[in-house]
């Protein structure tokens, strides 16, 4: 008789994720519904290029149907999320690069853009960065360093409820500032789950346990370059404007929102779901580290350190991320099947957001945006950190910050006088769009801990939408002198 295989904490991550691939479900194009959709975005897309052509110069036009049909296809998913920046590169290349030469499209006056100019995007330094972040969250999930010290962190609070709720935030928020929050979020979720097996279905401390790890997942969003797509496309979009933010310089700024929201939610979630239970029994034993799992807590500690320092020896953050990237590949803590498994559609996903910042600079219509704006910067800033929250909370963060990233940032560089500087508009709209966790769709993290049955959509909701307007408030206040400070 076959003996049983024993069920790892890795084989339930694996099914947390594939639970949320099935909860947000990307639709194919080849659906008549969502064909429908690609085709109504198309011809909007083609109006708005009629329209505008008399106006404005004939790149201008042809990139304003460029971003509306950007617009509308993020918003509406009727292309997957990736394959829509392929086309905006590839539209791109084609309406502005013009490299056929052909009659009625490319610059009306002087030469086309060269077409490597939009193929950059796909090997921007910032996609390097992240494919450091990606590559040593492999290896951590991989060889178990992820829930060996998830165990010691729980081990460390000794049974208390309130501290283990708090134990479980920072720890969730730690490791979602350097690896997927949704994989975060599964082990997490995997962990918590005998805790809540062990309370009675009547207490209020089962729901805080569970809504605790999306909330905390959540909030690390904000904290590093690396922890969440839209920050990405926030420092590549800086950069290529000639304004770079370090690595640490980043952390600064944002630690002190990620902290106090933290503990902000923390104090609501034992508030809201006041318990009796003041002690839960931990039976789950930390699994031991490998030698292998040591090799990649020296290679998570050196490369963290040299992002930290960089000030000190000089490297870009995306060059220290080859450091892990060549380490782990080299070594064989990482083969070609770990490396083809990585999230390749967000690198894609984020490089269509800065070729989409590109072509607006180039053509010169995020200049012809601005001028429609109030000239009061603080009214414009306010009111981008909401539409990025809005519309975080209903499409993909990563997409919202793709289309705002480009007006706020040209915004700060065009209109000087308004006070507000191009780093504080593009690290703020980042921020803001890790800030939609309103419903259960929001984010991943969110779908996991909803598809667990223990939650409600009202449970999501409050707490979601509460720290969302508390971070949105502290945003606004503290980002400016934060930024004036640490940059």
């Amino acid at each position: 008789m076959r003996p049983l295989k024993r069920r790892t904490i890795h084989d339930d991550i694996s099914y947390w994720i594939r639970l949320v691939g099935q909860r947000i479900h990307i639709p194919a194009p080849i659906s008549l519904k969502y064909a429908g959709l690609f085709i109504a975005s198309s011809l909007i897309a083609l109006l708005v290029v009629y329209l505008l052509q008399e106006r404005l110069t004939q790149e201008a036009a042809l990139m304003a149907g460029i971003f509306t049909l950007a617009a509308l296809l993020w918003a509406t998913e009727a292309l997957p999320l990736f394959a829509t920046s392929l086309l905006i590169i590839g539209l791109e290349i084609l309406l502005l690069s013009n490299p056929g030469n052909w009659a009625g499209i490319g610059f009306e006056g002087g030469a086309n853009p060269n077409y490597r100019l939009f193929l950059a995007p796909l090997a921007d330094p910032v996609i390097i960065l992240f494919l450091g972040g990606f590559l040593m969250a492999k290896s951590a999930l991989k060889e178990g360093v992820d829930s060996m010290l998830a165990h010691i962190v729980l081990r460390m609070f000794n049974g208390r409820a309130s501290l283990i709720l708090l134990g479980l935030m920072l720890f969730t928020a730690a490791f979602s500032m350097f690896m997927s929050n949704t994989a975060t979020t599964a082990m997490m979720i995997t962990l918590v789950i005998p805790m809540t097996s062990a309370l009675s279905r009547e207490d209020r401390l089962r729901k805080a346990l569970i809504l605790c790890i999306p909330l905390a997942a959540n909030i690390g969003g904000l904290g590093t370059p690396i922890a969440s797509p839209p920050n990405a496309v926030a420092t590549g979009y800086l950069a290529n404007a000639g304004y770079d933010i370090s690595f640490l310089s980043w952390m600064a700024i944002a630690s002190p929102f990620m902290i106090t929201l933290l503990v902000l939610g923390w104090v609501l979630l034992r508030i809201t779901y006041k318990s009796e239970t003041k002690k839960i029994d931990i039976q789950q034993e930390a699994p031991a580290l490998t030698s292998r799992g040591v090799l990649v807590m020296s290679i998570f500690v050196v490369t963290v350190g040299l992002w930290l320092t960089d000030t000190w020896h000089g490297l870009p953050a995306s060059v220290v991320a080859l450091v892990p990237a060549i380490a782990l590949t080299t070594t064989g803590l990482l083969g070609r099947k770990d490396y083809n498994s990585l999230e390749w559609h967000i690198l894609t996903l984020i490089a269509g957001g800065i070729a989409l910042g590109v072509g607006m600079t180039m053509t010169g219509l995020d200049k012809m945006l601005i001028e429609l704006l109030p000239v009061e910067g603080e009214t414009v800033f306010g009111s981008l950190l909401v539409l990025t929250v809005l519309l975080s909370t209903f499409m993909s963060n990563t997409a919202a910050a793709n289309l705002l990233l480009p007006i706020g940032i040209s915004f700060a560089v065009s209109a000087v006088h308004s006070g507000l500087a191009p780093i504080h508009a593009g690290l703020a709209i980042a921020l803001a769009s890790s800030l939609a966790m309103a419903l259960p769709v929001s984010t991943p993290p969110n779908a996991i801990a909803y598809a667990n049955g223990i939650l409600e959509t009202r449970d999501i909701a409050f707490s979601g939408i509460l720290i969302g307007i508390i971070g949105l408030i502290l945003l606004y206040i503290f980002s400016g002198p934060l930024v004036t400070f640490f940059t």
